[in-house]
């Protein structure tokens, strides 16, 4: 597998080994004071030099604390591949790689570029892309995570349409408003499932028409790609099977309504759930219809409830005292979740903690 990782094109330039390392040692001497080139030269680096070891990998944190994996260079290959399959990417094809490079999925784009031959573009992943997007050219696919996405399509709609052919979105929760502000995009966008250990998505669903004209939207269940199939554990978790991968399942804490071996609806985390009254509410469930609404960062939890054993509690990012921010986010909160969903309990904080990947860690 290692002939796979000899070149590495950006920009319309083929760049080997030394040419290769020397390109972004420059990179990361011109923008010296941003620290997202560290992580991306240390990748090439690996991936160029290395040849055949495995990629060592660390999870986001955002279900536990962090693990180091190592992911052979066989199923690098093979995930690059089944994304090419999914998406009909061919070698020339222009890539943006606009994530992170310390976690999986920002490695990735560069695993793709170089498997596939893609022609790629780096830009710093913090921000807005298209501020930090210095060219017109169009993009046949990038990944994004859906809060670039948000901001892109508030930004300048017309420019992502015009530079974007295909969207992956992963990383977090999609939320009704962005559902909505895509519907009638002709970018196609989707969003992927899947996690460190499956070497990034497994699964995929259309958030729009452009992408699905049939099956599209939060309501679309999640289908398998390539000959990955799924099973439930007794807790009604979902299990993964992945041929293509060197472990061949991997037993999730996602919650899922599983419509056969090959499409499920996910519902949220095991570890998440909160049994309210006889009823189970998914946080996240809570957080895609309120993303947008309330004008602070924000989670839902559990907290406990003489009555109904457990209840909804709400956790705020805010500067301002929770008495006087009480009113506004409770009013909007009241139209956008059921009576059954409002929270009993908020509490405001002036700083949340966050996982390397941005992620809030819940309390």
């Amino acid at each position: 597998m290692a002939f796979v990782f000899d070149t590495i094109t950006v920009d319309g330039k083929p760049l080997r080994s030394v040419d290769a390392m020397a390109h972004f040692d420059r990179l990361g001497r011109k923008v010296r004071d941003q620290p997202w080139t560290g992580p991306l030269t240390t990748l090439v680096y690996q991936l160029l030099c290395y040849r055949t070891k495995p990629l060592h990998v660390q999870t986001s944190g955002t279900t536990g604390p962090p693990k180091n994996l190592r992911i052979p260079r066989r199923d690098l290959v093979n995930s690059a591949r089944l994304t090419a399959s999914v998406f009909d990417l061919k070698s020339g094809d222009r890539a943006l790689s606009c994530l992170p490079t310390a976690f999986i999925a920002g490695k990735m784009m560069i695993v793709r570029s170089m498997v596939l031959g893609l022609d790629l573009h780096l830009i710093d992943p913090r921000g807005s892309v298209l501020d930090n997007l210095r060219t017109r050219d169009r993009f046949r696919f990038a990944a994004m995570v859906p809060l670039q996405l948000h901001r892109a399509i508030q930004e300048d709609r017309i420019r992502v349409e015009e530079q974007f052919d295909t969207i992956l979105l992963g990383g977090g929760p999609v939320s009704t408003v962005l559902v909505e502000d895509i519907a009638s995009l002709s970018t196609k966008v989707y969003q992927g499932y899947g996690s460190t250990e499956t070497v990034t998505h497994v699964a995929v669903r259309a958030l729009n028409a452009s992408a699905d004209a049939h099956a599209f939207g939060t309501n679309a269940p999640f289908r398998a790609i390539g000959n990955v199939s799924f099973g439930r554990d007794p807790r009604g978790c979902l299990v993964v099977y992945t041929p293509h991968l060197t472990a061949k399942q991997h037993v999730t804490n996602d919650l899922v309504e599983l419509l056969d071996d090959t499409r499920f609806r996910w519902l949220g985390r095991f570890d998440n759930v909160i049994l309210s009254g006889g009823k189970k509410i998914f946080p996240e469930q809570l957080e895609a219809k309120t993303a947008g609404v309330i004008p602070y960062a924000h989670y839902f939890t559990a907290a406990p409830d003489a009555v109904l054993g457990q209840t909804v509690m709400l956790v705020l990012e805010t500067d301002r005292p929770q008495d006087e921010v009480l009113p506004e986010v409770m009013e909007r909160l009241m139209q956008a979740l059921d009576p059954h969903e409002w929270p009993r309990r908020v509490q405001a904080l002036r700083h949340m903690e966050r996982t390397g990947t941005g992620k809030p860690i819940r309390l």
